[in-house]
């Protein structure tokens, strides 16, 4: 008789392999990865990575979707451990301190979140990653809400849409980042205008942004 998993059996087999892809991932480029050194990481045959994961893009959504309900979730835990923040500059401080650990700590998944629409949607399952934007969704109202509930000057839409410009400011600057260099070999250029301190230049930016913010909401009063 063939012996049939749990469904937290199968769930333990499912983080298994994505923790396996990750692990390649922190090491590796995406087009470097097959499914093949993935089955071969995680201990899995071959055949059964296939029955949680039909494609690399399908690995790698997953990794994203979760990653970032994890990054929001533990956004969210700080902040209310965090009880004096109660003022635009307490809540501009801890949003760029939520940036420096975004950059110093989730590379990964600022790398991922660069492959999402190019790479990653073109054969990644739609109705997977439909619910895992869905969980992700809910957990950034989350947030937001716990913010509005604070900051009286932001709806939950505009707290939780904060997060979205947070990850769009990152990954643009990531993205103009290492010009003068190709494929991870430095090229034979001096492009000192394109050399960028991602931090320093993100935490800019979204201060920027903040400030255009409050000035816009307290105007609005």
């Amino acid at each position: 008789m063939m012996y049939v998993l749990t469904p937290k059996e199968k769930e333990a087999k499912k983080q298994l392999i994505a923790a396996a892809a990750s692990k390649l991932f922190q090491k590796n480029d995406f087009n470097q990865i097959s499914m093949a050194q993935i089955a071969h990481e995680s201990g899995v045959a071959k055949g059964t990575l296939f029955n949680y994961f039909k494609t690399k893009e399908n690995i790698f959504m997953y990794l994203l979707l979760s990653g970032y309900q994890d990054y929001l979730t533990e956004v969210l835990q700080r902040f209310q451990k965090t009880e004096n923040i109660t003022s635009w500059a307490d809540f501009s401080s801890f949003i760029l301190e939520q940036n420096h650990l975004l950059i110093s700590q989730r590379t990964d998944l600022l790398r991922l979140n660069a492959l999402r629409g190019p790479i990653l949607e073109t054969a990644a399952d739609r109705e997977q990653t439909l619910a895992g934007r869905k969980k992700l969704y809910e957990i950034n109202r989350k947030l937001g809400q716990a913010i509005a509930e604070r900051i009286s000057l932001l709806s939950v839409k505009q707290a939780s849409h904060l997060f979205i410009i947070q990850s769009a400011i990152i990954s643009g600057l990531m993205n103009m980042m290492n010009l003068d260099e190709f494929h991870h070999d430095q090229l034979p250029v001096d492009f000192k205008v394109f050399q960028i301190d991602l931090e320093q230049e993100a935490n800019q930016l979204m201060l920027f942004y903040l400030q255009g913010l409050e000035q816009k909401l307290e105007g609005a009063k």
